[in-house]
């Protein structure tokens, strides 16, 4: 007998256990999710085997189901906004559940996370208000510090370096570039401080996230007041002010993921001990950090001092931009020209904005989509050598097209119903591509640069047109 057959063999011979049948008997009699017990099992056997044979995909298997409440409490607290909110194809399920919600969170609040340390630190930091005006007060300090210290020079014979792993896109995750500003101004600080050129890696995403959130609740109070629009919001990118005395679960998990998104966040390299430098500092080449054991110190690189040095307004005193014209041409031309790809994806879109008027166009969208979907193929062709090759292929081209045919089909269904329940449910079905998550996160990031102005129109479409023509043609010609 084959292995086949002895597998096909065994589907007639399997019975569930009495305490097995009986759990699920008493599951099903007090829930509505399923229509029975073959129901029940076939959703379980889908859900097992993606995550065996290709755990990505298991997310995608278990969004197909809405989630209970209890359910979307736990994933809130394992991942990012952006990341949940794509899951479910940008569903706002608390807003969807409005007062059901609020009553089961008051009924069931998140387990306590056992890891206080961190966000004990972080509370201890949030009880002074003035840290933000103290590092203003001691700028012209600091920069003379900086200015003695040559950062190619610095290093650690006790520790290794852990390295950015030349990803080459900018993730969609880091939605501003500004957070990088926050980032290098407290390093800064820390070390004018501690009169040392290498500082406490943990210890400084702590001050560096306090500083965050009193610039945010200065920023948001502003564009309370004055009614800023979504596309004019400078505090996009911040962490949410929080206001409580006591620190959360949810609260202190949101903390470390913003920490560790923006600020640096250290990983072992698969397969090797070396160890890699995520987060938003490091994809942009302004820090470096030293690590052994649980001993992690950082420090600025040459550039990430040259990005200090330029004057920023947030820093001077003012609200209306968080980058100054400086600061952006370093970023677009500096930082981010490492990053191969998105250097190429950015330059084919300002060129697309300057050049035509799809910044105004209904098919808007659908064009900056197709031109990072070609500025990807030109890049692996002309790379076949890069590291990530496949990865980028599977994981965003092969991606997309599946996501898009479904996306389509969806679409016509759509448009030939008129029943509304159905037209409901049939947005929650379409999905976010990687590639429209690309696009989103570049627009955003080039709004905030200064080089695309964004307009959302009556109809709620954005419009975009050139704002800075002398740093997108710098740009477009680099």
């Amino acid at each position: 007998m084959s292995s086949e057959e002895k597998i096909s063999s065994q589907f007639e011979k399997i019975q569930l256990k009495p305490d097995q049948q009986k759990k699920l008997a008493d599951f099903l009699q007090r829930t509505d999710r399923f229509l029975d017990v073959r129901d029940f099992l076939e959703r379980a056997i889908d859900v097992f085997l993606a995550w065996e044979q290709n755990p990505a995909t298991s997310i995608e298997v278990m969004a197909k189901m809405n989630p209970t409440m209890a359910q979307y409490q736990v994933l809130s607290l394992m991942m990012q906004p952006e990341a949940l909110a794509g899951m479910y194809n940008g569903i706002d399920w608390p807003k969807e559940w409005g007062s059901k919600w609020i009553e089961f969170q008051k009924n069931n609040p998140p387990p306590t996370n056992p890891d206080t340390d961190e966000a004990q630190k972080q509370m201890s930091k949030r009880k002074s208000k003035e840290d933000f005006k103290i590092i203003q007060e001691n700028m012209t300090e600091s920069k003379d510090f900086l200015n003695n210290i040559k950062f190619e020079e610095i290093t650690d014979n006790n520790l290794d370096l852990a390295k950015y792993d030349n990803w080459p896109i900018i993730s969609p995750v880091y939605s501003r570039y500004f957070p990088a500003k926050i980032a290098v101004i407290t390093l800064a600080d820390m070390m004018r401080e501690e009169k040392s050129s290498l500082i406490d890696f943990e210890e400084f995403k702590i001050k560096a996230y306090d500083i965050a959130e009193e610039i945010a609740d200065k920023l948001i109070t502003y564009e309370t007041d004055n009614k800023k629009k979504r596309s004019q919001k400078k505090s996009t990118g911040l962490p949410k002010p929080y206001n409580s005395d006591e620190i959360t679960a949810a609260q202190s998990i949101k903390e470390e993921r913003y920490r560790n998104k923006y600020f640096g966040k250290i990983t072992k390299e698969e397969g090797t001990e070396s160890c890699n430098l995520d987060g938003l500092v490091s994809t942009l080449g302004l820090v470096k950090v030293f690590t052994k054991d649980n001993v992690a110190k950082i420090t600025l690189t040459e550039n990430g001092k040259k990005f200090y040095l330029l004057n920023n307004p947030i820093f001077e005193g003012k609200v209306e931009k968080s980058i100054s014209s400086e600061e952006s041409y370093f970023i677009s031309i500096k930082c981010i020209s490492q990053r191969q790809l998105q250097f190429k994806i950015n330059k084919e879109i300002v060129k697309i904005v300057s050049e035509t008027e799809h910044g105004k166009s209904p098919d808007m969208a659908m064009s900056l989509d197709k031109s990072c979907l070609e500025s990807i193929k030109e890049f692996l062709k002309e790379n076949p050598d890069n590291q990530y090759k496949d990865k980028i292929q599977k994981e965003i081209l092969e991606k997309s097209e599946t996501m898009n045919e479904n996306n389509k089909k969806i679409r016509k269904v759509y448009d030939n119903t008129d029943d509304l329940k159905e037209k409901a449910k049939l947005r929650k079905e379409m999905k976010q591509t990687p590639i429209e998550a690309l696009r989103i996160a570049v627009m955003g990031r080039l709004t905030e640069l200064g080089i695309i102005h964004w307009h959302i129109n009556v109809r709620g479409r954005s419009e975009y047109t050139i704002e800075n023509k002398e740093l997108a043609d710098s740009l477009i010609s680099s």
